[in-house]
């Protein structure tokens, strides 16, 4: 394939697809989205190569984001240059987090987009006597639990299900049917205030809650001042893409019970961002608030396998095999990567020398 210097001579060629920002509509993005999924491996390390080249990000990538410019109206720079938070993560924020551990505190509230990796967060702090709670289970308890099984998921679940909010224990079908400010705009409030007085009754455990329904129906930080809150800084562009890949390893029942459960829910992600910066700014300047940059062994491995696969679609482009053996080399000479990770860099670079040899 000949090299192209330039966007245009690119989009010229019917073997690639890259997305640009001159898409006007969504089903013209998303039209294109599928052309590039049914494309052959070679056709797809090509595409996302230019579109690293010429877009600065690749086509999935690219992808997120036209798909929210269109969405929200604002352009495609106004969401790049935007505070830096669309792009750009932030270290993740701590905040009386001694005191969670210690126990003088005994809720704790996690926060940031869908995808940036609240429950990872909330992973890393659960033990013997730690109850997690997903707000999106919310909205699922009957669908998923009986009464027996809410007990066993959550004390805090079946306490609130079996009392105050025993009216939200309903079904898709007849949820569907209720108004959403008879329901959804109430059972996040309702549900939060509960387990804020659950939690206090309870100070033989801990409790974790965590979604983005928190800044979403509470624009006051100062409600949870007296309990332990922590941030999620992961960009909102790296959250989508972390969320949609999640979503699209669901099965397709799993899938479309979601977009029906949420599908009144859609949201504008820029003013997601404003709403957590409140949060952000509030507890950013508190003595009791620590800031620590995600840089766990996974995340690190994220983006260390993330760049090398991007060297391979370069080495791939450039004919270079020496410089795919040498990456399948290295991950194989590298003891800090997962198994999982390490086979993933080893498949990539064997398809692309194959590619290369045919």
């Amino acid at each position: 394939m000949e090299k192209y210097t330039d966007l245009e001579q690119a989009l010229q060629d019917p073997s690639l697809v890259i997305i640009t920002d001159k898409i006007s509509s969504l089903t013209e993005l998303n039209r294109a989205f599928v052309k590039y999924k049914v494309l052959l491996k070679k056709q797809k390390r090509f595409s996302n190569y230019y579109s690293n080249e010429f877009m600065g990000h690749s086509v999935p990538e690219m992808y997120v984001l036209v798909r929210e410019k269109l969405n929200s109206g604002s352009s495609l720079e106004d969401q790049q240059m935007s505070g830096e938070a669309y792009v750009l993560s932030e270290p993740d924020l701590y905040y009386k987090e001694e005191s969670f551990n210690s126990g003088d505190t005994n809720i704790c509230f996690i926060l940031g987009h869908s995808g940036s990796g609240k429950s990872q967060m909330a992973r890393t702090l659960e033990g013997d006597h730690i109850d997690h709670i997903e707000l999106d289970d919310l909205l699922l308890a009957k669908d998923h639990f009986t009464l027996d099984e809410l007990k066993g998921y959550s004390d805090m679940f079946f306490s609130f299900f079996t009392g105050e909010g025993a009216k939200y224990y309903i079904g898709l079908e007849e949820r569907d049917s209720i108004p959403k400010e008879e329901y959804e705009d109430k059972v996040f409030v309702d549900f939060v205030k509960f387990a804020m007085d659950y939690s206090e009754q309870h100070r033989e455990k801990k409790f974790i809650v965590e979604g983005i329904w928190i800044y979403l129906y509470f624009d006051d930080p100062s409600l949870f001042e007296d309990y332990a809150v922590f941030i999620k800084g992961t960009s909102f562009l790296k959250s989508k893409i972390r969320a949609m890949k999640r979503e699209m390893q669901r099965d397709k029942e799993a899938l479309q019970e979601r977009k029906q459960m949420f599908g009144r829910e859609t949201r504008n992600y820029l003013l997601d961002e404003g709403k957590i910066d409140i949060y952000r700014t509030f507890y950013g300047d508190k003595p009791d608030t620590l800031f620590r940059e995600e840089n766990g062994e996974a995340a690190k491995q994220r983006e260390e396998v993330i760049n090398e696969l991007k060297s391979i679609d370069t080495c791939f482009i450039n004919g270079d095999a020496d410089g795919i053996t040498e990456i399948l080399h290295r991950a194989e000479a590298n003891v800090e990567l997962s198994t999982w990770n390490k086979m993933k860099l080893y498949n990539e670079c064997k398809a692309a020398l194959l590619e290369l040899s045919l």
